[in-house]
């Protein structure tokens, strides 16, 4: 039996404690905050699983991995937490991201559908779309609620033996020896220790990461005007509105209608700029990117912002880099939820030496 020692409580290190347990081994993770955390980059209403990716057609391939992980997790927690709404990329100018997704469609084989401008308006009514709009949609896809997997996968572990120290602050890490110290100055060692505090991984090794890009994200929830109520809730996630990196997921299961935009995000530490928001001012310009394309936009009304912080690079590909008996996962971009589970089975196949550590790190990144 081995010693996994695993600092953050958010999915991917409840993830890897589930892959661990299964396979014997002794789990101890380490949570700054309650387990699980509210202010973890992990812990929302729901967040999006998609095909659409662009060109990145490494991840594209991933999501089919991802889907049957998390069949394996709903086995586990007798439930599913998932609803097939399917994802759709909205094209609004040529070469954007739903031209890119389709290119990425036709070289993999992934089954889609091409719709006019009228197809996508007859399928989301709420929309409003210039003439030469059109859209690709591809199942499954939809929302993963976020909140109630990963209180119920801690839940999972605990009952399978794992041990979840709360409010636990980490102040030093060794990586090379496997060791984390706690703030009293007690020592934890494991066999392996897997690092995946998010957005405090620049505070927690900063010889390391300390120059990391940390970005602040505002989400923002609205309730739509009465009579689009239900065509939002059966209307498909959009993964992209052109190229404004614009996103939406649908209210199903009473999470509510989230709506996100990526160019929102700025440079901040939540150890600096904790979790506030200015619902009027952040609405504002997360919701302005919509206003030509949501009919009776006037009528919206926001009612909270979700505030996550994430690691993120270029590249924007996930980092799983191997130190000694230590491992840390990272530059996860707000994209990491959906793969989750996958990535804690591949992990654990690492550490029980079915692939190297390069192999995982090559194909985390998505070649």
């Amino acid at each position: 039996m081995s010693r996994i020692v695993i600092i953050g409580a958010g999915i991917v290190g409840l993830s890897v404690a589930r892959a661990a347990l299964k396979r014997g081994d002794d789990v101890i993770v380490l949570e700054q905050g309650p387990a699980p955390n509210p202010q973890a980059a992990s812990f929302d209403n729901h967040r999006m699983i998609r095909y659409p990716y662009g060109l990145a057609a490494g991840y594209t391939r991933m999501v089919t991995e991802a889907f049957s992980a998390w069949d394996r997790l709903w086995s586990d927690l007798g439930t599913v937490h998932f609803e097939n709404t399917g994802a759709i990329a909205i094209s609004l100018e040529a070469g954007d991201y739903a031209q890119k997704t389709l290119d990425t469609f036709k070289a993999v084989g992934l089954p889609h559908e091409v719709l006019s401008r009228d197809g996508v308006e007859a399928l989301c009514p709420h929309l409003s779309l210039p003439a030469h709009a059109w859209g690709v949609v591809s199942f499954p896809g939809g929302p993963l609620f976020a909140g109630r997997i990963v209180t119920e996968l801690a839940q999972w572990v605990r009952e399978h033996g794992g041990v979840i120290e709360h409010d636990c602050r980490v102040a030093r890490v060794d990586l090379e020896a496997g060791i984390a110290v706690r703030a009293d100055g007690s020592e934890v060692a494991g066999d392996l220790l897997l690092v995946a505090a998010g957005a405090w991984l620049p505070a927690l090794l900063p010889e390391r990461y300390g120059e990391a890009s940390v970005y602040r994200q505002g989400l923002c929830y609205v309730e739509p005007p009465a009579q689009y109520e239900q065509s939002w809730r059966d209307a498909p996630a959009i993964a992209a509105l052109g190229d404004h990196t614009g996103y939406t997921l649908p209210d199903r299961r009473g999470a509510g209608l989230k709506i996100g935009y990526s160019a929102h995000r700025r440079l901040a530490r939540p150890e600096k700029e904790g979790f506030g928001s200015d619902l009027e001012n952040e609405s504002r310009a997360i919701l302005g990117a919509f206003k030509p394309y949501f009919r009776d936009f006037e009528a919206y009304r926001p009612t909270r912002i979700q505030v996550g912080y994430y690691v993120l690079d270029a590249t924007r590909r996930f980092e799983v880099a191997q130190t000694g008996r230590g491992l840390v996962v990272t530059n996860c971009d707000g994209q990491m939820f959906k793969f989750g589970p996958l990535l804690g089975e591949r992990i654990l196949g690492m550490f029980a030496g079915e692939e190297s550590a390069n192999d995982l790190a090559h194909w985390a990144a998505g070649y």
